[in-house]
């Protein structure tokens, strides 16, 4: 793919790409035509960036894990993650009381806006698994 397909599919900027590229995170090779094209798993390894950096990680600790094809999982990682669920387990118990006597266009509005939220969630599950 190239870099413009890259970045459509993956919603990460071209410049952001460059970046990656020239910091050795993105593996690519170059078409007669002189294009640089990435693989497929280009994406995927984009969607680990994110998440690597959303856990406040740098370019250099996140070229380690990439390179060395590691996942970043420790002790206080996930003690960190089951505790963000146990709270919201309590959340949704709360939430499902109140929920429970409201008016069905109150029940789709919210049961729309979870619905985003659960992408976000099931991509990181992805990435676990």
């Amino acid at each position: 793919m190239k870099i413009g397909e890259v970045a459509k599919l993956s919603g990460v900027s071209t410049r952001t790409i460059d970046y990656y590229t020239n910091s050795g995170l993105l593996a690519f090779e170059r078409s007669e035509a002189n294009y640089r094209l990435y693989p497929t798993n280009v994406l995927q390894t984009l969607e680990r960036i994110q998440v690597l950096k959303k856990q406040r990680m740098s370019i250099a600790e996140i070229k380690k894990i990439i390179c060395a094809g590691e996942t970043p999982v420790t002790v206080e990682l996930v003690d960190e993650v089951i505790d963000e669920f146990k709270g919201l387990q309590q959340k949704i118990v709360r939430l499902e009381e109140q929920l429970k006597d409201a008016p069905p266009h109150t029940k789709t509005q919210a049961g729309n806006a979870l619905a985003s939220q659960m992408a976000a969630i099931t991509a990181l599950i992805a990435l676990l698994q």
